[in-house]
This record gives C-alpha cells, sequence and structure tokens, in this order.
C-alpha cells in the first residue's frame, strides 16, 4: 500500500434502535444528573462495512441509578474498505474518518433517543451535542484497555482465521460519566 490513502467513500446502510428503557419511578434534578456513555466498534473489511454501537445512560446523581437508557446502532458502508489494509494485515483509517463516522452515529443517538423521550414525563431531557473527537477517543481508549483486561484474564482468546491470528471480536460497552450541562 503506498503512503498516500484513497479517498473514503461511506454511505449509511443501517440505524437501528437497539433497545431504550423510562424508569418512571426516579425522579431525578436535570441539574446534577450524569450522561454516561457506552460504544462498541466493530468493522468488516470483505463486506466493507463498519458499524457503531452507542449507548447513553442518564443517571441520578446522587444513588447512580439509571432512569433513561437508550442503544442505537449505526453501520456505514465503506467503499473498497481492503484498499485501507497496509502490509501488515492492519486496517489504516484516513485521519478524522472514524471520528467523523462516530459523530454521525452519535447523531443517530441522539435524534432516536429524543423522539423515545417524546409525549414521557422526560421529554425536557436530551443528549448534549459533544465534541466527536475527544468523546471517540475516550471510548476508544476504555475499549481497548478493557480488551486488555479481558485478554490478561483469559476471557479473550486468540483464534486461527485464514492462516492469520486473528483477536476475537468483543463488543464492550463502557460508561463514562459527564455531568449534563
Amino acid at each position: 500500500m503506498e503512503n498516500e490513502l484513497p479517498p473514503f467513500y461511506y454511505g449509511i446502510m443501517r440505524i437501528l434502535d437497539c433497545g431504550f428503557t423510562i424508569e418512571e419511578a426516579i425522579n431525578p434534578d436535570a441539574s446534577t444528573m450524569l450522561i454516561g456513555y457506552g460504544m462498541n466498534f466493530l468493522f468488516d473489511i470483505p463486506a466493507s462495512w463498519i458499524m457503531f454501537g452507542i449507548r447513553v445512560d442518564f443517571k441520578e446523581a446522587n444513588t447512580g441509578a439509571v432512569f433513561v437508557s437508550g442503544t442505537v446502532q449505526t453501520t456505514f458502508s465503506i467503499k473498497d474498505l481492503v484498499n485501507f489494509v497496509d502490509e501488515n494485515g492492519k486496517v489504516v483509517f484516513p485521519s478524522g474518518a472514524l471520528e467523523t463516522l462516530f459523530g454521525i452515529a452519535f447523531g443517530h443517538l441522539r435524534a432516536i433517543l429524543a423522539k423515545n423521550l417524546g409525549g414521557t414525563r422526560f421529554a425536557n431531557f436530551y443528549v448534549p451535542v459533544i465534541d466527536a473527537k475527544e468523546v471517540f477517543n475516550d471510548l476508544l481508549a476504555t475499549n481497548i484497555e478493557k480488551f486488555k483486561d479481558a485478554q490478561a484474564r483469559g476471557e479473550v482468546q486468540l483464534i486461527k482465521k485464514e492462516d492469520k491470528q486473528v483477536e476475537e471480536d468483543i463488543a464492550l460497552a463502557p460508561t463514562s460519566n459527564q455531568k449534563h450541562k
């Protein structure tokens, strides 16, 4: 593969509302609630797609009880994803490409959660606009750390696939807490 990457063309294949819950018994103070995010990120080179699963949890600050939760999965088709594989078999994404796709997927989460909350007593709660690069990199770092910990505990195994060692995909969805602004 040359040093210069080909153009990164993508389209949205699917947006899926994976689940949504409301706990009506909790009466949170909107000024002190916490919002936690989780992400899983998978891609398939031969099928040329990238998928982001993004979760949001609204938590009551004093107890940590989750009163609203939602997960949305966005799958992107990538034109010729195989062209981004380097000579070592690693995918080299163009700078900012994953953060851009994450930002789009996060926007889908925001929209679907707003739709799901419409007509409920939590209709005025929303997922704030984020810095996609910052949140993606934080969640990715957390996922990598959790993956390495799981590997060290023997919970993740290496498998043979097409005569190459490939780490088995696992879906980790860590939660980070941020104050709602």
